[in-house]
Formats: C-alpha cells, structure tokens, sequence
C-alpha cells in the first residue's frame, strides 16, 4: 500500500532512505522506507487507493470443460 511522506522541513527537495521528495513531500509503497521514515519523525499516512489508473484488466477465466463418457461416471 503506498503511504504520503512528509518531511519535518517543509522545502526539502532531495533524497532520502531511496525515496525522492518534492518540496517537501513524497509517495513510496516501500515498507523499509516507511518504518524508516517512521522511526524519523516523518509524517507517514496511507493512501487509499480508489482503483483508477489500474492498466491491468482482469478477464475472467474460462470453465473448464465437464468430463464426459465413462471417467465422468466414477468408473
């Protein structure tokens, strides 16, 4: 799950624990990151995820076919 970072200082652009920050802010769903940044005094908050943006497509999969003749019938 990815979690919203932020850094005790406010403008921080930069580097840490791998993950990049923008003034201040970052996303990582990296869990050594988040206790990292937990253990830091960071402010960590997960992020619901709503679904949208997912490329990937679930296709349901096909039946399988039922046996037929005499193995279907437990001989």
């Amino acid at each position: 799950m990815k979690h919203k970072i932020s850094t005790p200082v406010v403008e921080f652009n930069g580097q840490v624990a791998g993950v990049w920050f923008t003034n201040g802010e970052a996303e990582t769903d990296s869990e050594g990151a988040i206790a990292y940044f937990e253990r830091h005094g960071y402010t960590v908050e997960p992020i619901e995820e709503d679904g949208q943006g997912d490329d990937t497509k679930q296709v349901p999969a096909e039946p399988k076919p039922k046996p037929t003749g005499r193995a279907a019938k437990g001989d």
